[in-house]
């Protein structure tokens, strides 16, 4: 998912809350894909886009205090808001927090790994592809790219509502001029790591699921700070157009508005399943 605020030095408080929020949901997920990547103690790591931060701690505990991870993004008030995380976890001793262009860093192989969440993704990149590559380039010998998603679009948020999250996800999807298929879209992942020359290209998934959902903290600020506000405006400026009817239309705002009786966190057997995914892909080795 994408949300798009004018960059400035202090952050929109209702980006800051998604950022945030976001952060601490898919926080699990993302340590069991760092683990996964089975990065070298010592080794060098480029956070692209890092956002607030979600993964450094773990990127940087899994190189060590011998290890280095910089972690870029575009935004100075984004780029502040991974130092606080950073020194909140204690690790900043091998962190550089940058801000700036991150594909500008990849000219040379000079990395042990390339990480994103994300980030690569037509929401982002004109072509997703050249990026892909261009970070192929820069990862060393047995080195990895690593692409991690959550996989907004793919995941459940309303259950037993299957025609209307569908056509939620296709009004968000037109809000942000999302290709509906072809080799941009935002499920190619692998398409562009195969693309990029990389062997060994894998996918894994590591589902965050929240059923009860006040058992875990993370859940309903999730889905009250990031995924309802999206959603209602997505429906609100592209719903007709997804094929929303006025009656759904008005259902929507019932059951994504915390407080109404029909307000669907609240009712019976309510869950959310985020089927995030990691995608990784590794250079040939010289012969």
């Amino acid at each position: 998912m994408t949300i798009i605020f004018r960059m400035t030095e202090t952050l929109d408080p209702r980006f800051a809350d998604y950022l945030t929020t976001n952060r601490d949901f898919v926080d699990a997920a993302i340590a069991e894909a760092v683990a996964a990547l089975d990065l070298p103690t010592g080794g060098q790591v480029l956070d692209m886009g890092t956002g607030a931060g979600g993964a450094i701690p773990h990127l940087a505990r899994a190189v060590g205090r011998t290890g280095r991870v910089l972690a870029v993004d575009l935004n100075p008030a984004v780029t502040a808001l991974a130092a606080d995380h950073a020194d909140r976890a204690g690790v900043t001793d091998r962190v550089t927090i940058r801000t700036g262009d991150a594909t500008e860093l990849l000219t040379e192989a000079a990395y042990d790994a390339i990480w994103t969440s994300d980030v690569i993704w037509p929401g982002n990149f004109d072509d997703p592809a050249a990026v892909v590559a261009a970070m192929a380039r820069a990862v060393k010998p047995r080195g990895v790219v690593a692409l991690f998603y959550s996989n907004y679009y793919q995941a459940s948020f309303l259950p037993g509502q299957s025609r209307l999250e569908r056509l939620l996800r296709t009004a968000s999807e037109l809000r942000w001029q999302l290709p509906a298929d072809g080799p941009q879209h935002y499920e190619r992942h692998l398409a562009w790591l195969l693309g990029a020359g990389l062997h060994d290209v894998r996918l894994r998934s590591y589902p965050r699921i929240g059923f009860p959902v006040d058992a875990d903290p993370t859940i309903r600020p999730y889905l009250e700070s990031a995924v309802w506000p999206e959603l209602r405006e997505s429906a609100a400026r592209c719903g007709e157009q997804a094929g929303l009817t006025a009656a759904e239309l008005s259902e929507v705002k019932q059951l994504l508005t915390p407080g109404n009786p029909r307000y669907v966190v609240d009712q019976p057997g309510f869950f959310i399943m985020h089927p995030t995914i990691l995608a990784t892909g590794h250079p040939p080795v010289p012969s």
